[in-house]
Parts: C-alpha cells; sequence; structure tokens
C-alpha cells in the first residue's frame, strides 16, 4: 500500500501533519482530505498530500474541499 504524509498550514504555521499513513487507494486518499477538512477550522487553512517519494500529489485549501464534499440538502 502506498504512503501519503499530510500538512495542513494556516500561512505559515503548520496546523497539523501527519506522515507515513498507509492508505489503499485514491478514494481512501481523498476520505481523509475530506476528513482534515472537516476536522480543521483555521481560517484559509491548506492541505498539500505528498507522496511516499516526497511528490506533491494534492495541494488544495480546506474551505474548498468543505464546498466540494457538503452533502446535498434534502428533499421536505
Amino acid at each position: 500500500m502506498p504512503l501519503y504524509s499530510f500538512e495542513v498550514s494556516s500561512g505559515p504555521v503548520i496546523v497539523s501533519k501527519q506522515e507515513a499513513v498507509e492508505l489503499a487507494d485514491r478514494i481512501a486518499l481523498w476520505d481523509r482530505v475530506a476528513q482534515l477538512a472537516r476536522e480543521t477550522r483555521e481560517p484559509g487553512a491548506r492541505l498539500i498530500v505528498r507522496d511516499g517519494a516526497g511528490e506533491t500529489v494534492v495541494s488544495i485549501g480546506l474551505w474548498t474541499v468543505r464546498n466540494l464534499v457538503r452533502k446535498p440538502e434534502r428533499a421536505a
């Protein structure tokens, strides 16, 4: 299974960092991205995900993630 590192930053401050996270596939990767977006409330926070070789595979603002994965409103 591939390894990834996740770094959440708000400006120059690193809010959280997770290294050597083993994920089964890209779906699991995006599930983790969505989870971090829900858990982090720092204004202007960004997420950078790197693969095991240190290459950036995702670089996205967490506000964007929260808006992309928002659950649709239920019909009354």
